[in-house]
């Protein structure tokens, strides 16, 4: 699943990030590695800007474009 489809309020574990090695930098700067917990917080009305939550603190915004090259899975599907 990608994180622009995460339903509002859900976690999930980042499980790949697709793009080049300076994207996957860029994003790990911010938290957004493998591995890591994210949670959708919002999603803006009229632009293509989400709000998320890396990990227990962190907020970071970002593009629908950029979300779509994250690809999660529901912390509920791993825990059953």
């Amino acid at each position: 699943m990608l994180l622009s489809d995460l339903p509002l309020g859900t976690s999930a574990r980042i499980t790949a990030i697709e793009g080049s090695a300076a994207w996957q930098r860029r994003l790990a700067a911010v938290g957004l590695t493998v591995g890591q917990t994210v949670t959708l917080l919002r999603r803006a009305p009229f632009s293509q800007t989400f709000a998320v939550r890396v990990g227990l603190l962190t907020e970071v915004a970002l593009r629908a474009a950029d979300a779509r090259t994250i690809l999660v899975e529901l912390l509920e599907t791993l825990e059953r």
